[in-house]
């Protein structure tokens, strides 16, 4: 990184190599059927053994979401490694960007208008707009960073993602994210890639999906499955998504099974051949579990978590697969999607809708609804002021081992921008 400008050096020299090994091969075409895949990095040079390419060839993995630097774009030859990498295997692969939300106050993030986010440049995207193995990029919790606009954690006030919504009424908030997701959709559209949205909490779906990006639910994490689902099936139906996605993340709270080791209160590795039993007959079309480091040790042999993935490959062509996009719900929700799940009850994460900073009392009034609807709708296995184990002082979520599953029936969610029959959570003041 050149300190005076914040900008990769040797940036020309690697799109000018990107563009000499891409520039004779055909364009992708969306996939079709299971696609399983992980979330992985190359900062230590992981591809250079032998052993982590088998280790994934192990696995039955197709594609990887690679976590990546400004360094490795920069360099060209460390991305190219990578990219490389995937090729030899017949690896699909997309660009995580995630490392901007923890680095701090570099260049190479800010934009003009002042919000903080890594958009890949127009130069690679060109430079690899021929390469049939790459998919896209992905947005690694934007909706939880944009929510945390202004916000002070650990001396760092956090940038606006999107846009600077602090003073904004929520609805309004709203239409400035969906608009600014619509531009990035736009930007990465012109080269015929994909543009997913790793997502953290059961929200905020349906205002990504509306924007354009491929909504990915982390299933795991602090989150029931079922609840996750069906949201998130719900988003992409309503704006006509041709794909659906997942990412399986072995994250809960501040504990991951790094090389396997797990122990209490981690995911266990029966919870993650259940997580993609289900996601596979859910009918999801991308799945991938974050991280590989879970799946395998040091010297790249499969963990315990590694060798359930490779019992859930062998047995998955036995079990029946559903369409999401044919799914027929038992009960229909309309609601704007205002991001509470619970935040009263968390030390950390604020009721910020989309940024804003604005009392919104009857939204909070809706979601109360919305809450007692999914603690109905569980027969009690969801409380009825939170439902993800992110709301940490809750009784419930403080004393609950984590559950996987809540026992849902078919339901969809439908935002305010869709009149259908069913219980309508959609407050007067939110006009359509």
């Amino acid at each position: 990184m050149n300190k005076k400008t914040g900008r990769p050096l040797g940036f020309r020299h690697s799109i000018f190599l990107l563009i000499l090994l891409f520039g004779a091969l055909g364009m992708p075409a969306h996939g079709a059927g299971f696609n399983f895949g992980v979330n992985a990095d190359n900062w230590k040079n992981q591809i250079k053994n032998p052993a982590f390419g088998e280790a994934l060839e192990k696995m039955g993995v197709r594609f990887v979401v690679w976590h990546i630097s400004p360094e490795e774009v920069a360099s060209g030859r460390r991305l190219l490694e990578i990219i490389e990498f995937s090729r030899k295997r017949d690896l699909k692969y997309l660009f995580n960007t995630e490392l901007v939300n923890y680095a701090v106050n570099v260049k190479y993030f800010k934009h003009k208008d002042g919000t903080y986010r890594w958009d890949i440049r127009e130069k690679v995207m060109k430079a690899l707009q021929h390469d049939p193995h790459f998919l896209g990029v992905v947005y690694d919790e934007p909706m939880l960073m944009q929510s945390m606009c202004g916000m002070q954690v650990g001396g760092r006030t956090i940038p606006p993602y999107f846009a600077d919504t602090r003073t904004d009424t929520v609805e309004r908030a709203y239409e400035r994210v969906v608009r600014e997701i619509g531009k990035l959709s736009n930007f990465y559209g012109r080269t015929n890639r994909r543009l997913i949205f790793e997502m953290v909490f059961p929200d905020y779906a349906h205002a990504a999906a509306r924007g354009g990006a491929l909504p990915a639910p982390k299933l795991l994490k602090e989150n029931y499955n079922d609840l996750m689902y069906y949201i998130y099936a719900s988003a992409a139906r309503q704006y006509e998504q041709s794909e659906l996605w997942a990412c399986v993340d072995l994250w809960f709270l501040d504990r991951f099974p790094e090389e396997g080791r797990g122990g209490n209160k981690h995911h266990t590795p029966a919870e993650l051949k259940d997580t993609l039993t289900f996601a596979y007959q859910a009918g999801i079309d991308y799945v991938y579990v974050e991280h590989v480091k879970g799946l395998v040790d040091g010297a790249f042999n499969l963990t315990d978590y590694g060798q359930k993935v490779v019992e859930f490959q062998k047995m998955r062509n036995k079990l029946n697969r559903r369409d999401w996009r044919s799914l027929r719900p038992q009960k229909i929700v309309r609601r704007f999607p205002d991001g509470y799940w619970g935040q009263t009850y968390s030390n950390f994460i604020p009721d910020h809708p989309y940024g804003s900073r604005q009392s919104h009392p009857e939204l909070r009034k809706a979601a109360d609804k919305w809450l007692r609807f999914l603690n109905d709708l569980s027969g009690g296995k969801i409380p009825p002021e939170a439902n993800n184990w992110n709301a940490v002082n809750h009784p419930f979520f403080r004393k609950q081992e984590y559950i996987p599953f809540a026992g849902l029936p078919s339901f969809a969610v439908m935002d305010h921008y869709h009149d259908v029959g069913g219980m309508d959570l959609v407050p007067p003041s939110i006009g359509n």
